[in-house]
């Protein structure tokens, strides 16, 4: 069966590139930002699946595939919380929508007809000028600090801003954001682009946070830092840290597409994902996308951290590499359904030498690992999403790190390699009648040990953080979300999250830190989901934010952490109340 799935890639491929198609340039990619995403996503559904050319699944998305998502649900833009919306992209993503004059000139081709017509709608525009630019040199548009627009060149420079303060209720601590940095972005003739941002950040997180950091060494989604005091801010047990993102993409003509540098990515349709995420620190990778007919393929080589040690001799040692290979097929029938298959292999050599085979951007990896001695973490997953009646959105999620069919048919499903998991879930554009209200429902239930390995430094982690769901492996999890526009500029969400882990206890391993090796269980049978040290988590999360101006936001968010756990020692509870600003930065939440 799996080799049949390989020939089925290549010829799903084939099939492409023979048939007839349009021109899908790749260009700038969005930042992750979850408040983002969820606007992108809920003009997908109203607009019945947006553009044909956009595969949801795969983020973040190209700037202008934004842009052509605007254009697409513009004629659906019916009040004027929808219409700021769509401005909104056009002024963050000016670089693809200039146009000669302000009007907006849309685009729209039926999946059942080759007639192409145009709409023209003069209630937004596209492209606009600020009426007052700082010195006639900055924000000459409203949502760009400076910018460069000439023949073979353009260029994009804007500030990232986060301050934010506030207070953990059973610490008695002050919270503290502050994070300063620059995004820089360009592109040169029609086929070469980059972009690259940094940062400097000082943090005092929850408690929670604080004793993950503690027992990692390694700040989620960042990596390594520095213990932070202030005595300005009454800050104790906070952390320092620099954070960096930097790729070139080139285009090798209007189908493939090449990305070099440090990024994040996320594979799937739902809030979390059970392929590939963001909850690890960017890595260094070669992507390539290949876009054709109703397929878009990608393949990532990576680079990856096999652990965040240094030494302390005065100098440091570099960080053990590993490697990861991934790839995904996504296949879109038509706008309303997406299936898609991914495949990811880790390994890691002694002489950290990458294993050249995984380099075939068409072969399954289970047979390289199968032909080489099957010394690698191979990974095999299933996505899918379907959209109805521009109102419902159903999603999931399978994940199959290794089974034995035998062992089942045996009756054995609690054999310790039965490593799989899986994703549900539902979302509702207008819930219950009621205008603008966006709700989400989510199950992810993983069995112990997925994504661990034998090999302590192949299991799926980068930097001794999941790359993958951040609880790794052994949960049942229920998310439910809840979004309210209230006008054009103030939103309201509030978001639960109810979570069964079981945690290892000692030496031995109940298969819920991939970072541990699966050789230290208890046994081979007998194993299922919340076994060892039983825990339960409870978080509720509730924000508010105005938009100022473009891209500047206020924030109030209150969050409620309870875990309790068999061992009380392990029980932990978190109230934190915090108020801030921010400027073209997306807000990250860490839920684990």
């Amino acid at each position: 069966m799996i080799y049949r799935s390989s020939y089925l890639v290549i010829v799903c491929l084939a099939c492409g590139f023979l048939w007839p198609h349009r021109s899908l340039a790749q260009n700038i990619l969005t930042e992750m930002d979850h408040e983002a995403q969820r606007v992108y996503d809920r003009m997908i559904i109203l607009s019945g699946g947006g553009d044909s050319s956009l595969h949801s699944a795969l983020q973040p998305y190209w700037r202008g595939d934004v842009v052509t998502l605007a254009d697409s649900f513009a004629r659906h833009a019916h009040d004027r919380i929808a219409r700021y919306q769509v401005q909104h992209i056009y002024d963050q993503n000016n670089e693809f929508v200039r146009v000669a004059d302000d009007s907006m000139t849309v685009a729209v081709q039926y999946v059942d007809s080759t007639q192409t017509f145009y709409v023209t709608d003069t209630l937004t525009s596209r492209y606009r000028k600020s009426r007052h630019p700082l010195w006639n040199t900055f924000y000459r548009t409203p949502a760009q600090f400076y910018e460069v627009d000439v023949p073979d060149f353009y260029l994009r420079v804007n500030p990232l801003i986060q301050l934010a303060a506030g207070y953990e209720a059973e610490e008695g601590a002050a919270m503290l954001i502050n994070q300063r940095g620059l995004s820089i972005r360009g592109g040169v003739g029609k086929n070469v682009y980059f972009q690259t941002s940094f940062y400097d950040a000082q943090v005092r997180y929850p408690n929670y946070i604080n004793q993950y950091t503690d027992s990692t060494g390694v700040v989620p989604g960042v990596a390594s830092y520095k213990d932070y005091n202030s005595s300005i801010f009454n800050v104790t047990e906070g952390r320092d840290y620099l954070l960096a993102n930097a790729y070139v993409g080139v285009n090798l003509g209007k189908y493939i597409g090449f990305q070099l540098g440090h990024n994040q990515f996320f594979i799937g349709e739902g809030i979390r994902s059970l392929l590939l995420s963001d909850y690890s620190s960017p890595f260094f990778s070669l992507k390539i996308n290949t876009r054709i007919w109703k397929f878009h393929y990608q393949n990532i080589f990576a680079e990856i951290s096999a652990d965040n040690f240094l030494s302390v001799s005065g100098y440091s040692d570099p960080v053990p590499k590993k490697y990861f290979a991934a790839h995904y097929l996504s296949f879109k029938p038509n706008r309303t359904f997406t299936i898609g298959l991914f495949e990811t292999v880790v390994f890691d050599r002694d002489n950290n030498q990458f294993e050249l085979q995984y380099l075939n951007p068409i072969i399954l990896y289970r047979t390289v690992e199968s032909w080489i001695g099957s010394p690698d973490n191979v990974i095999l997953g299933l996505n899918g999403r379907v959209d109805i009646k521009k109102t419902f959105s159903f999603y999931g999620q399978m994940v199959l790190d290794d089974i034995s069919v035998k062992q089942i048919f045996d009756g054995h499903l609690d054999w310790w390699g039965n490593k799989f998991g899986y994703q549900l879930g539902a979302k509702y554009i207008n819930a219950f009648g009621i205008q603008n209200l966006d709700a989400q429902l989510e199950w992810n239930r993983m069995r112990p040990y997925t994504y661990s390995h034998y090999d302590a430094r192949a299991n799926y982690s980068n930097y001794r953080q999941p790359l993958a769901h951040p609880l790794g492996g052994n949960f049942n999890e229920w998310i439910f979300s809840l979004h309210y526009q209230i006008s054009p500029r103030l939103s309201l969400e509030s978001t639960l999250y109810t979570i069964i882990t079981g945690e290892d206890q000692d030496t031995i391993s109940y298969g819920s830190n991939v970072l541990v090796p699966n050789t230290q269980r208890p046994g081979d049978y007998g194993h299922y989901v919340g076994q060892g040290v039983g825990a339960n988590i409870f978080y509720w999360s509730s924000a508010a934010r105005f938009e100022l101006s473009p891209g500047l936001w206020l924030d109030g968010r209150f969050v409620f952490r309870n875990k309790t756990s068999e061992e009380d020692i392990r029980s932990l509870r978190t109230t934190q109340f915090q108020f801030g600003i921010r400027y073209n930065m997306p807000y990250r939440e860490d839920v684990f």
